[in-house]
């Protein structure tokens, strides 16, 4: 660490392969989850079908209906929460979901982990953000109601445009984003920032030295940042973590060419 140039703090958990290519450069990343993830009981997708063992949930990921996902974390809690022990069995999830969902997310960390969960599923569409997922949705011209999981926190873009374009949107609040925030002791050179309310809650017991540089994973995020500093902002160019961590080395590598 004593040979670290440059330190940033990551206010989402990163991989140990990210922090390691980043220590490579001489960069130092310490890492603070300033938002909490509680997942959320919903009866009407935990509730049992008449005559059945299982939950009914296996209806809803059944071909023609579409599911929507604008976060991983909506994913993880659907795997973990509802499809693990006391939701579908291993053999029901493979018949039910494995071979019949139709899915649209965003693309990046959301995608890969829609086809980790979903491997034979159908992907109808995938984008960066919510209002292009939308657009790409509604081009479709084939769908008429979605199954929209998200958290408490979600945007509005793609739901609003969904039912702007005549589109019905059953939405599932399958978890809340529980604002987690820890005043951090030191100045750092660069933070990487993963959502608006990851922002929020840094910002909220912390100030940023004016020499900090603030790395936003897409435009919503550097908005948010926009709003509350005139600090550098730097976007990442793809909306990964993998893509985070290179901008930030390219950034710290390549300084001058920013001044």
């Amino acid at each position: 660490m004593l040979n670290d140039k440059y330190r940033i703090l990551s206010t989402r958990h990163l991989t140990d392969s990210s922090v390691a290519v980043a220590g490579e450069s001489g960069i130092h990343i310490d890492v603070q989850d300033f938002i909490q993830i509680k997942p959320v009981t919903l009866p009407s997708l935990k509730g049992n079908k008449p005559g059945w063992n299982d939950t009914c949930i296996s209806d809803i990921f059944q071909a023609p209906n579409v599911s929507v996902f604008t976060s991983a974390n909506a994913l993880k809690v659907l795997k973990q929460h509802y499809f693990g022990v006391n939701g579908l069995r291993n053999d029901l999830r493979t018949i039910f979901l494995t071979d019949n969902a139709r899915i649209g997310c965003i693309s990046g960390k959301t995608l890969q982990k829609a086809r980790e969960i979903f491997p034979d599923a159908e992907i109808l569409a995938s984008s960066p953000y919510g209002s292009e997922l939308a657009a790409a949705l509604i081009a479709l011209g084939t769908i008429n109601e979605v199954n929209f999981y998200c958290g408490s926190q979600r945007r509005h873009e793609l739901p609003d445009a969904l039912k702007q374009a005549g589109i019905t949107v059953h939405e599932y609040v399958i978890y809340e984003n529980i604002p987690a925030p820890a005043v951090t002791a030191d100045d750092y050179d660069g933070v990487l920032f993963f959502s608006p309310s990851a922002v929020k809650s840094y910002l909220s017991a912390n100030r940023l030295n004016s020499k900090t540089v603030c790395f936003a994973i897409g435009r919503t995020t550097a908005t948010e940042l926009r709003e509350h500093t005139d600090n550098k902002i730097i976007m990442s160019t793809d909306i990964s973590e993998e893509s985070m961590v290179q901008t930030a080395i390219f950034y710290f590598n390549n300084i001058n060419c920013y001044e």
